[in-house]
């Protein structure tokens, strides 16, 4: 792991087909040029080495009406990645539980007494870990105001009666960073982005991987459109519906796990090449076991998803690749681990073939559009190696 921000090597050095990756690049600009996204940064690394960083578009001042001029993306612009977060809370949890402090099977009661409630006696952390544990808050996801309560957040948690029966599959889109932030605070004192910032990205050298603004001017950020049908539901929600709401401070400020993660493909790629590396960081220091890892990248389940209405497999907080066609290619992506975010970014790594892969925009329109622009580029990408 020696990126982000290091120059690009030749692709035949790391056996990286030229013309197929300049495809896929192509690829890439067109949909931009077309009008399927503003702007965006695509990141591509093969066993340590950053073969494409490149930055396209306009990162905010898109619609006339907003108050500023356009602005152009940069390799370094922060963008908003929403549930391209989700993976790196599940290593925090993996951390503590590598170290011994959390065991994931046991009820989440036995560190968070109050949730002992109204049927949640017996969910597991490693059932918010799968999206399993029928737990989900639509009424309080719409109440925005709230996000940024963490006691009124905590009662919600502790009040909330499971949608589906513990074991169902069931996609949390927000749920998810909200218990597992409970979890952290309870067990190690800490929130889990703070937990996040020091244990793990302060370590790798990505001061740019970060939930939240974490400091950074609100301005600075790209912003995230939604440029689809005003109608979308997504477990019960219409996101539609206010979505550029996650465009604003309070927003940013609730640091949910789940989904505030605010970074630039570069650093989002180079988190996939230290999981690759086996918990390694650049100095050589091991921040978490292999097994560790090997486990949370692993499948856990292989079910239909009544969140997201689609079949879906999922690891620990991250979603793995198949034999039909997943969010990382048409076929036979067994060896991949990684996230979507929105319906506009894509990080993920393939065991197989040592590459890291983040390609972040800011134009959504929903699951059939996301198919559409990312699957034929993580497709091509993972073609073009030629090993």
């Amino acid at each position: 792991m020696t990126f982000p921000y290091e120059e690009t090597v030749d692709p035949e050095s790391v056996k990286v087909d030229a013309g197929r990756l300049a495809r896929v690049v192509d690829l890439f600009q067109s949909q931009q040029l077309t009008g399927s996204f503003p702007g965006g940064q695509l990141v591509f690394s093969r066993n340590g080495k950053l073969v494409v960083n490149i930055a396209i578009g306009i990162a905010r001042g898109f619609r006339p009406s907003e108050p500023i001029p356009p602005t152009q993306v940069h390799s370094q612009t922060p963008f908003p990645v929403l549930s391209a977060g989700k993976p790196l809370a599940a290593i925090a949890i993996a951390m503590l539980e590598d170290r011994g402090v959390l065991d994931v099977k046991a009820p989440i009661a036995h560190v968070f007494p109050e949730f002992a409630r109204h049927g949640k006696e017996q969910i597991t952390t490693l059932d918010v870990l799968t999206h399993r544990s029928g737990i989900l808050m639509p009424d309080f996801v719409r109440n925005t105001p709230l996000h940024g309560d963490i006691e009124a957040i905590r009662d919600a948690l502790i009040e909330a009666l499971p949608s589906y029966p513990r074991g169902t599959l069931a996609y949390h889109p927000h749920e998810y960073g909200w218990i597992l932030n409970e979890i952290v605070l309870r067990v190690d004192g800490r929130s889990l982005p703070d937990f996040f910032r020091e244990e793990i990205a302060a370590p790798l050298q990505l001061p740019a991987l970060q939930f939240g603004l974490a400091g950074r001017d609100i301005n600075t950020l790209a912003f995230s459109y939604w440029l689809g049908k005003q109608s979308f539901l997504v477990a019960d929600v219409n996101v539609a519906e206010d979505f550029e709401w996650q465009n604003s401070e309070q927003f940013f400020n609730a640091r949910n796990p789940a989904t505030s993660l605010v970074s630039d493909a570069a650093s989002l790629a180079a988190f996939y090449d230290f999981l690759l590396s086996g918990g390694k960081t650049p100095a050589g220091k091991q921040l978490i076991s292999e097994m560790a890892i090997q486990k949370y990248t692993s499948r856990h389940v292989l079910s239909w998803d009544r969140s997201l209405k689609t079949v879906i497999a999922m690891g620990r907080g991250f979603v793995v690749g198949t034999r039909f066609p997943s969010s990382f290619g048409w076929w036979s992506t067994n060896r991949c681990f990684g996230h979507p975010g929105g319906f506009s970014c894509l990080a993920f790594g393939e065991y197989s073939k040592k590459i890291s892969v983040a390609i972040v925009t800011n134009g959504n329109r929903g699951t059939i559009d996301f198919a559409k622009r990312f699957l034929p580029l993580a497709d091509g990408l993972r073609k073009a190696c030629m090993s």
